[in-house]
């Protein structure tokens, strides 16, 4: 919180107590308190485990710098609370330092070996190698329970895309349109929308060649053959399913916009748990993984060679996903792999009951939402991992090691691990959420650091800080719901959300701004805010849908991109604004490079988030056009020290401009709805109060400045000149600097380079062709 304009600031942190008791801050209840008032919640997350005193419950600081503050105060919250160290003391993986590419949006839960070389080889022939490769959700074996499996089986054949991800995720506000989805897409990668893909057509896709089958089976039912089933049947499974699909849908829109006394609640919980309870398994089965469990630490048969297309026997046929990540590896150059899973291994779990998971003791267990979830999400009580349970496992020090393990020895690198609040929500019969939640992330901080050397690891959906106080070691993590490539209303949200959630999350780890298409309405929007971030860069575009003219400026031609040295944070004069409501504020992200700092500014005013809908939804369908100033000291580097350079450049990536500045004087900045602008702002190096150079960067990238490593300023000696500036650079293009006279002579790694001289703007620009070595040492002599 604010106490005047320019501070001091005061920021409240809810801890967690011995381990077990969380507390939370919520704002008054409507009617029954006054409007300043705050109450402190404190939940062990199981009824059964209780207590009257708590030592440790809310952590209060205050400071004049709202960075610093926040810096110090929730490194100390989590140090109370569980144990994370701060950003600084982690090793930061070198895979925030290239291009990657993430399965998930190409083919959702059909990702198998033959689309996955064929997403690579689309990329490759582009020239946009990706250096990481993501391998998401659907790669594991997994199985739903018996009752399940023949209609599980069934609705995969009658299907073009089986699993329907926005049939579970649909319940809790997805497309009442779910299950018809599959029929707009074609081909052996068409992809199944997820929950959002209501508002724009999926992108093109290629049709190609695939290694096909005749049979289809589901993880325990056996193969069922396609001639089993005649057109009508598949007709009326579709039929029925879409009806039900449509139904629930309607039931949640229903019941997400209004308030639900506690005793409809529990009427409805009786109802999932009773006489629906198997009519809503089958639904679930049949449209989406979200109640399967694990069945083995390997590979399922879609990664059985690398020509395993996505109808592949998931069983009967050996995996060899050591031969897939090898093949990988060799032919695209990637360098790193990292493949998914849950924190508790998979959606629902461990099954209780396979063979290759019946050593780690897994219990079917039907976890209790806490009331202030319910009152979020009472659509909470008919979850899948509600209705079918979750295999919990109480220890999974054997579990983590052995999936692990099982990755290390396939070649694999690293793993996302997603799904990290289901945890606690599955700790409510177990001692509650936060000490569940203590076991899992002790035990995956400790796998990780054995198992993948380098710290790889993305922490995902982990935003409680019964997940985030945690991670001891482990430097990245999402700071955002999914990036929603067909829900309009989400994509400037999603810009706002992560920005904003950066200040909490960025004293612990590296915040990760998730993928992006760079075929989209919104890709130069997204991969403006990439840039700007500090976050990892990695796309989830189709085969053969990509836009390289934009990857181009992100991305060298080694794979490599110009990451920013911060986690990118709002700038300080818009800390307490609403960028996607007040109608009047644009977002500002500042960041520093080497050299430069930079400013992101983005118009993502007219969608937000709606509590009531519980959806992302356009409040005004027509935003202004709005206008803000840009300055060196929205660059909290430039503004805190005494010492920080006086006179800067800056420049403008949208309009062009170039600008010689004072410390305190203004770039002003107007911006469309969805539109964004990259400001570079140089700092100006000098010799007494004449010879002056400041260099922007290659402002063929989005972000210029990244590829500036060092700018020295000295006088010549025993030449002709007077002075002489030397970047050492990274990068090819145009290289911009602003040089106060017209430079003698400029060399490139010792060879002279053309360049053109602007008198009145006083703006060099030289021209560097691609060559094997990017690093350049750049000398101009004054």
């Amino acid at each position: 919180m604010q106490t005047r304009e320019d501070g001091p600031y005061i920021v409240l942190l809810p801890l967690i107590d011995s381990g077990t008791y969380r507390a939370t801050l919520r704002p008054p209840s409507k009617g029954m308190d006054t409007p300043h008032s705050l109450h402190l919640r404190i939940e062990s997350g199981d009824a059964s485990v209780k207590a009257s005193k708590w030592e440790r419950a809310l952590y209060v600081a205050a400071g004049n710098d709202p960075y610093a503050l926040l810096d110090a105060a929730v490194a100390k919250a989590a140090a109370l609370s569980g144990g994370a160290k701060p950003l600084a003391q982690k090793r930061v993986p070198k895979s925030l330092n290239v291009f990657g590419w993430c399965t998930w949006d190409a083919f959702y839960w059909r990702v198998s070996a033959k689309g996955i070389m064929d997403g690579l080889q689309s990329l490759h022939d582009g020239g946009v190698p990706p250096k990481l490769l993501v391998i998401d959700d659907g790669w594991q074996l997994t199985e739903v329970d018996e009752p399940q499996r023949k209609t599980a089986a069934a609705a995969r054949i009658a299907a073009a895309a089986p699993r329907n991800p926005a049939v579970a995720e649909g319940l809790t506000g997805g497309d009442p349109n779910a299950l018809s989805h599959h029929t707009a897409a074609s081909g052996p990668h068409a992809a199944t929308p997820s929950q959002s893909e209501r508002n724009i057509p999926p992108q093109n896709m290629p049709t190609s060649d695939s290694s096909t089958t005749t049979t289809s089976s589901d993880s325990g039912s056996g193969a069922v053959p396609e001639g089993a089933l005649s057109s009508a049947q598949r007709w009326v499974i579709e039929l029925v399913g879409s009806l039900v699909s449509k139904l629930m849908y309607a039931l949640n829109s229903i019941l997400s916009s209004v308030e639900i006394p506690g005793w409809a609640l529990q009427a409805m919980s009786a109802l999932a748990m009773g006489p629906l309870q198997q009519k809503l398994l089958q639904l679930y089965a049949d449209g989406g993984d979200h109640s399967r469990r694990l069945s083995s630490v390997a590979a399922n048969g879609k990664f059985s060679s690398i020509q395993a297309g996505p109808d592949e026997p998931w069983e009967g046929k050996q995996e060899d996903l050591a031969d897939v990540v090898r093949h990988i590896k060799k032919k695209f150059g990637v360098e790193l792999v990292y493949c998914w899973h849950a924190l508790h291994a998979y959606w629902s779990g461990v099954s209780p009951t396979a063979l290759g998971t019946q050593t780690y003791g897994s219990q079917i267990t039907y976890p209790t939402p806490t009331a202030g979830i319910l009152e979020l999400e009472p659509s909470m009580t008919w979850n899948p991992q509600i209705v079918a349970g979750i295999g919990a496992v109480t220890d999974p020090t054997q579990l983590h090691k052995d999936m692990h393990a099982y990755l290390t020895g396939s070649g694999v690198d690293g793993v996302k691990v997603d799904v990290q609040a289901t945890v606690g929500l599955m700790g409510s019969k177990l001692g509650g959420g936060p000490s569940m939640t203590l076991k899992y992330h002790q035990s995956l901080e400790s796998s990780v650091q054995t198992s993948f050397p380098g710290n790889h690891c993305i922490n995902c959906m982990c935003h409680s800080t019964e997940n985030l106080y945690r991670m001891e070691n482990t430097a990245v993590a999402r700071v955002s719901d999914d990036f929603y490539p067909t829900d309009a209303a989400s994509w400037t949200c999603h810009l706002g959300i992560c920005a904003y959630n950066s200040l909490f999350m960025a004293p612990l780890v590296q915040p990760d701004w998730d993928m992006f298409h760079s075929k989209h309405p919104a890709a130069l929007l997204h991969a403006t805010a990439r840039v700007v971030s500090g976050s990892g860069v990695y796309v989830s575009d189709k085969p053969g849908a990509h836009d390289f003219e934009l990857l181009r400026r992100i991305v060298l031609q080694d794979g490599s991109v110009q990451r920013p040295l911060l986690p990118g944070r709002p700038t300080k004069d818009i800390l307490f604004a609403d960028v996607l409501k007040d109608n009047k504020t644009l977002l500002k992200v500042w960041n520093m490079n080497p050299v430069n700092g930079l400013v992101g500014v983005f118009n993502v005013q007219g969608s937000s988030w709606s509590r009531k809908k519980r959806a992302f939804y356009t409040h005004d369908p027509n935003p202004p056009v709005l206008e803000t100033l840009v300055t060196p000291t929205d660059i909290h580097t430039f503004a805190q020290s005494s010492s920080a350079p006086q006179h800067f450049v800056m420049y403008s990536d949208q309009s062009k401009q170039f600008t010689l500045a004072a410390h305190q004087e203004e770039l002003t900045i107007r911006l469309q709805p969805g539109k964004s602008d990259v400001v570079t702002v140089a700092p100006v190096f000098g010799i007494g109060g004449e010879a002056q150079a400041a260099c922007i960067g290659f402002v063929n990238m989005l972000n210029p400045g990244g590829g500036v490593l060092r700018v020295t300023m000295d006088q010549a000696q025993g030449s002709r000149s007077t002075a002489v500036c030397e970047v050492h650079a990274k990068g090819y293009g145009d290289l911009m600097m602003y040089i106060s006279q017209s430079p003698l002579l400029v060399t490139a790694s010792g060879r002279r380079v053309t360049f053109t001289y602007n008198d009145n703007q006083r703006m060099l620009t030289i021209e560097l062709p691609q060559a094997s070595d990017l690093h350049r040492l750049v000398r101009v002599e004054l």
